[in-house]
């Protein structure tokens, strides 16, 4: 190898060796190297390894024929009143109520999620085609009962025959005709609480997605741009003013906060405009909690930055802190999951910001009937303000 080569060599292992010095020196990013892709993969394996969805269902004064089939349904369900029926579909505790009149089987589903109203279907038409059996197998007893009682009745007119002076008096002779063949279920009628057949599975998924996105890009371009001014050395240059921590925060706040209110109006109105998204709800509402969810992404991107020492630090925070809330906010079904995941998604600000979302655009929900949402969003941004705040804080002293 000549000379020149190996210097080359040697520069490109120098090079090297650096950079492994510098993950040597930095225990964090490395321990983050390999718990974030784990957590990530094990939420996943956890969120996708479980077993399908049981609909829940709740039947008004049903006759014990289907009660008795629909009991032996892969569902979950409970007889009541009509009025418990139709307020537990209004908090979205089940997914249809059913009742039966005049041979006509009526299922109102929810109707926000698309799956939860097929699965629902396909209990329904399996309910029915099990019944629809097991009348015509009581039809078909029915029929044999007859025709042994018309085989009876030969037998006693042959005896009669044989002695005419005391013939018995004969019954009329049943008719096939005379046995009922009506079915209980004759047609079935679906309706919904909200939504139509028209809405599909990706309409009940965009709120969701939409809190998503904003909540991840202002993140992003929180954590990264302060990274950035610290690496410029204008943070150093902040610090040593006598601004202090909290106006600094705020500071931020107000100039990312703006920013995040225009990108919110512009996102939403591109989906509900050109993607098509709907919205039943009043779009003043859906844009106060989409900035609300901003802003807890704000004041987290904050955080995170005056945690982290480089731009690979806040990706790693990201997927630490982000990639949970994200796989835990609405994208999959957690009602068969363990407990514990259920527990844990109610302590994610994205959940909240989802489940009002879904609840404005989708259930037409006005202000306050979001206000428990909107009141945990706004604990979370006070929260993480206070935090960024001790952050910067503690900077300035170190």
């Amino acid at each position: 190898m000549s000379l020149k080569r190996r210097l080359m060599m040697s520069n490109a292992f120098a090079l090297m060796k650096r950079i492994l010095q510098q993950f040597r020196h930095d225990p964090r990013t490395i321990v983050m190297f390999i718990v974030a892709p784990v957590l990530v993969l094990w939420l996943f394996s956890v969120l996708l390894g479980g077993s399908g969805y049981k609909p829940k269902l709740a039947g008004v004064d049903l006759p014990d024929e289907i009660v008795t089939v629909m009991k032996g349904q892969d569902a979950i369900f409970e007889e009541m009143d009509a009025v418990s029926a139709a307020d537990r579909l209004a908090r979205q505790e089940i997914d249809a109520v059913v009742t039966l009149k005049d041979g006509v089987l009526s299922i109102k589903v929810e109707g926000t999620d698309a799956s939860r109203t097929g699965a629902v279907m396909s209990v329904i038409n399996t309910v029915v085609q099990e019944v629809a059996a097991n009348q015509r197998e009581k039809i078909s007893s029915e029929l044999r009962d007859k025709l042994e009682t018309m085989i009876t009745i030969i037998d006693q007119i042959k005896t009669g025959l044989s002695a005419v002076p005391n013939a018995p008096v004969l019954p009329d002779f049943p008719k096939v005709d005379d046995l009922e063949f009506q079915m209980i279920i004759s047609d079935i009628e679906l309706s919904y609480l909200h939504g139509s057949d028209d809405w599909n599975s990706f309409d009940f998924f965009g709120p969701v997605f939409i809190g998503i996105f904003i909540f991840v890009f202002v993140f992003i371009t929180s954590g990264m741009s302060l990274i950035t001014e610290r690496t410029g050395g204008t943070m150093e240059r902040l610090l040593a003013t006598p601004i202090k921590p909290w106006q600094l925060v705020l500071g931020f706040c107000l100039g990312f906060g703006l920013v995040s209110l225009i990108q919110a109006a512009l996102v939403l109105w591109a989906c509900i405009t050109l993607v098509g998204f709907p919205n039943e709800g009043s779009l003043f509402t859906v844009i106060t909690i989409t900035f609300s969810l901003a802003l807890v992404s704000l004041t987290l991107g904050l955080l995170v930055s005056g945690l982290a020492r480089t731009p690979l630090q806040v990706i790693q925070f990201m997927l630490i802190l982000v990639i949970p809330q994200v796989l835990l906010s609405g994208i999959f079904d957690l009602a068969q999951s363990p407990g514990w995941m259920q527990v844990l998604n109610r302590c994610f600000p994205i959940t909240y910001g989802a489940e009002a979302l879904r609840d404005i655009m989708l259930r037409g929900a006005s202000l306050p009937d979001i206000g428990t949402q909107l009141a945990i969003l706004w604990a979370f941004i006070a929260v993480f303000f206070l935090l960024a705040t001790l952050s910067f804080a503690k900077r300035r002293t170190s």
